[in-house]
C-alpha cells in the first residue's frame, strides 16, 4: 500500500474511533512519531519498538504495510 492510501486507510479508521493518531498511540502505550513516522514510510517497521509498533497498527488498521 502506498503512502496515500496508507493514511486514507488510518484516517478513516480513527475517525470512526473518534481518535486522533496521538490520541489512539497513547492509549496503546505507542510513541506518536513512531506511528506517525510509519504512516509517512519513513520508518520501515523492521526492527525493535518500530516492527511492535507496526504490529499493533496492523492489528488496528488491517494490512496497511507492503511486506
Amino acid at each position: 500500500m502506498d503512502r496515500e492510501s496508507r493514511k486514507k486507510q488510518v484516517a478513516h479508521c480513527l475517525v470512526d474511533m473518534g481518535e486522533t493518531i496521538t490520541s489512539w498511540a497513547a492509549k496503546n502505550g505507542l510513541h506518536h512519531k513512531i506511528v506517525s513516522d510509519l504512516i509517512d514510510g519513513k520508518l520501515k517497521g523492521i526492527p525493535g519498538v518500530a516492527l511492535e509498533t507496526r504490529r499493533r497498527m496492523e492489528k488496528q488498521f488491517g494490512q496497511i504495510f507492503d511486506g
